[in-house]
């Protein structure tokens, strides 16, 4: 039960598929399959090689991949058509209602599943029956899920049976936004063999793809009880009936929701029978359910329930980033390239069904571009000390840490890189928003600062406006993008500011943003303050940097001088509303202001492009004169405009973390507990590592030692996402290292 088709016969099938003479010859099986698709490379092989041999037509629709998704199913036998992305039910439904289908039966198979041979034979047998003799219409198939490379058999898991088999015309997919089932016009049945379902894209892949669905399940679910629509599709299957109106009636109203999961999961359905991975796998789908409920509280502090018109007219509300782009990744444990979703390259495509286009050539993607020259990295000594003390000469290092932070100057220094021409509605965006009028507060004068803002940026039209504004007292402001598709560049010139292109170069993940804008952009000023697009300066800060680097700066009450090059700036996290004063979130000290040519961020271990995109995520500025001084004020830190942001972000930071685990968090900074805040940082984390039950203990740290009980609800939601932080980071870390062995055990390069 279970079993997965073998490699023969998979090499086998690929091979007489991809022979013309062959797929004429083949007899007539009555069945065409449907396999949706974006950016499925790594699935799509095993889906295509179990159903290319027999079935008649095999259609790939793919919602404009930028993968290698449609060479290799048009290398594969496969007719690939290309539609920009509909949503996960309405792209099947146009599917189903614009393909070219000629046979009496259609199954529908995601391209993380594949056939098994027993389960093709029962097919082939059913449809080798006259239609109109067969009384079912269409039939539910069973599936067991693999996870970590083994097969879930308990956990709730298994069966589970979805609607996939069905005569041609007869059914059609409900209009939900996500879980959405078959409706069939006639009697249904089940067939009694499997398919196997496996998702090789890897954890950081899952969570994502949780993190859209929880979103989207919370929506649908207030859509469901506020339009009262719930039954109005159709029939549904009892089972599946059954879980849906619990999720409507009962999820929303358990507390401790995740908890609740989990003992289901994992006692009452058995998972404990499954091993370590089926504890693994409920903890992750129990962090699931614990979303849905989160997100539907936020939906109600929203008060979108008052103005249920919002829901229609904003669909993408609640996502950290619009279905249809969210930033993806292709193969987590091997390096991760970052993947756009459907719809990124065509956000502007017409709603309308255009004719499918069967193995149409898609539009090329851009040639790479050229890598940054590679950057001028100080030299050691690099240490950070304690503040008020000497700076410490460099230590007796433990490792050969020449290998792993200093790297060589370059012989050559290119020419520094050029700003963006201007944007055609800079200028008429500059009159609507007249950035020389501040916020109010006790600003210093427009423009009459000596330092330089970095900000770096992604598509951030909706914090941009606002961070520059505060910042309008700088005589430079700079905009460093990493080729932003909203209108983010636009504002940025209309506020004031030069923007500059990064091309990260992932082939060797370094450098990346911000060192390569501190060792290559022509700066105005000696002074650099580096600010995140969601940070806002205030305005005691503003004026405490006006005197820092007028020379006028003497330190009082909480400020500390150090080696007066740079200095350390705290923040304030605001999270659901609230700023965060426990959790471990406060203090949160960074080096932010600096002369730009004596400081940069350190270097975790060789570490490449580990998925968490082109910015520093837990690296620090080390000066190279000594340790930084103190400032007194603060300013604010906006990271997390919903649930589904703070998910989206960490997803992409947990997988760092796991490359970190196995650099042994080797930097510049040093661990040490009697260090500053990020020695004594690295130092907890570092011990931390070596203790067992980390996510239960890190939440009890967060929610009992750092006061996270403090912070009342808010706290609570951090404490348990950080426990959840701690969860996948160890999740990822073994599945790179269980990768790696496979590849080994199969000498793959």
């Amino acid at each position: 039960m279970g079993s997965r088709v073998n490699d023969s016969q998979n090499q086998t099938s690929t091979q007489t598929a991809s022979t013309p003479d062959r797929v004429t010859e083949r007899p007539r099986s009555n069945i065409e399959v449907i396999i949706p698709t974006f950016n499925e490379e790594l699935n799509l092989p095993a889906a295509i090689r179990s159903v290319v041999d027999w079935a008649d037509n095999v259609y790939i629709v793919d919602s404009e991949s930028t993968d290698r998704t449609r060479e290799v199913a048009e290398s594969m036998g496969a007719k690939v058509v290309t539609r920009s992305w509909l949503g996960y039910a309405k792209q099947k439904n146009w599917a189903l209602d614009n393909l070219p289908l000629k046979a009496d039966w259609v199954f529908i198979l995601d391209a993380d599943e594949s056939i098994t041979p027993e389960l093709r034979d029962e097919l082939m047998a059913l449809a080798a029956r006259p239609a109109a003799s067969v009384p079912e219409s269409g039939y539910y198939v069973n599936r067991i899920t693999f996870f970590l490379g083994k097969p879930i058999r308990h956990c709730g898991y298994f069966p589970s049976y979805n609607l996939r088999m069905f005569k041609r015309g007869t059914a059609r997919y409900e209009e939900r936004e996500v879980h959405e089932h078959m409706i069939v016009n006639g009697p249904t049945g089940r067939l009694r063999k499997l398919m196997n379902h496996e998702d090789r894209r890897g954890l950081e892949h899952l969570i994502a793809k949780h993190n859209r669905y929880s979103t989207l399940e919370a929506r649908e679910l207030t859509r469901e009880r506020i339009f009262k629509r719930g039954e109005a599709a159709g029939p549904l299957e009892r089972g599946i009936a059954t879980r849906r109106w619990l999720k409507r009636n009962v999820l929303p109203r358990l507390p401790l929701s995740g908890v609740w999961r989990f003992f289901y999961m994992y006692v009452l359905r058995l998972g404990f029978l499954d091993g370590t991975t089926g504890l693994r796998f409920c903890l992750l789908l129990s962090m699931y359910d614990l979303l849905i409920s989160l997100k539907l509280a936020e939906i109600r502090a929203l008060h979108i329930e008052e103005d249920t018109s919002k829901l229609e007219r904003d669909p993408a509300k609640g996502l950290a980033i619009p279905e249809g782009r969210m930033v993806n990744t292709t193969a987590t444990v091997a390096g991760p390239v970052l993947m756009p979703l459907p719809g990124e390259r065509t956000i502007h495509s017409p709603a309308h069904s255009a004719p499918p286009r069967v193995n149409g050539a898609a539009e090329a993607p851009p040639a790479n571009p050229v890598p940054p020259p590679p950057p001028k990295v100080l030299t050691p000594p690099y240490h950070a000390h304690e503040p008020g003390t000497a700076p410490l000469k460099t230590p007796e290092p433990a490792i050969d840490r020449t290998q792993v932070v200093v790297e060589p100057l370059p012989q050559t220094q290119e020419p520094p890189p050029a700003p963006e021409p201007r944007h055609a509605d800079a200028d008429r965006l500059r009159e609507e928003l007249k950035p020389h009028i501040n916020v109010p507060g006790t600003w210093p004068a427009y423009q009459s600062v000596p330092v330089s803002i970095l900000v770096p940026v992604k598509n951030e039209e909706r914090n941009i406006i606002e961070c520059l504004r505060r910042c309008n007292w700088a005589t430079e402001l700079v905009v460093v993008d990493s080729r932003s598709s909203d209108r983010t560049i636009e504002l940025s010139q209309a506020m004031g500011a030069d923007v500059y292109q990064f091309n990260y170069n992932r082939a060797t993940g370094w450098p990346k943003k911000k060192n390569w804008a501190l060792d290559q952009i022509p700066w105005k000023n000696e002074w650099v303050m580096i600010l995140d697009a969601d940070e806002y300066m205030t305005p005691e800060l503003a004026e405490e940097i006006r005197r820092v680097v007028t020379g006028e700066w003497r330190p009082e009450g909480a400020a500390r001088s150090g080696c007066g090059d740079g200095y350390w700036v705290n923040r304030r996290f605001m999270f659901l509303g609230r700023w965060l004063k426990g959790c471990g979130y406060y203090p949160s000290w960074n080096v932010r202001l600096l002369k730009h040519r004596l400081g940069r961020y350190e270097r975790i271990g060789n570490l490449g492009d580990t998925g968490s995109g082109d910015n520093e995520v837990h690296e620090h500025i080390v000066l190279s004169t000594g340790e930084a001084g103190y400032l007194r004020h603060e300013f604010l830190h906006y990271a997390y405009p919903d649930l589904s942001a703070w998910i989206e972000k960490h997803n992409r930071y947990t997988t760092w973390e796991a490359h970190a685990m196995e650099a042994g968090d080797v930097g510049a900074v040093n661990a040490s507990l009697f260090g500053g805040p990020i020695e004594r940082r690295r130092w907890i984390k570092r011990f931390g590592r070596k203790l067992p039950f980390r996510p239960t203990l890190r939440f009890i740290y967060s929610y009992i030692f750092q006061r996270g009980f403090l912070d009342g609800y808010p706290g609570l939601v951090m404490c348990r996402l950080l426990s959840w932080y701690e969860f996948v980071s160890i999740a990822k870390f073994r599945e790179m290292i269980a990768v790696r062995r496979e590849k080994q055990d199969r000498q793959i390069p």
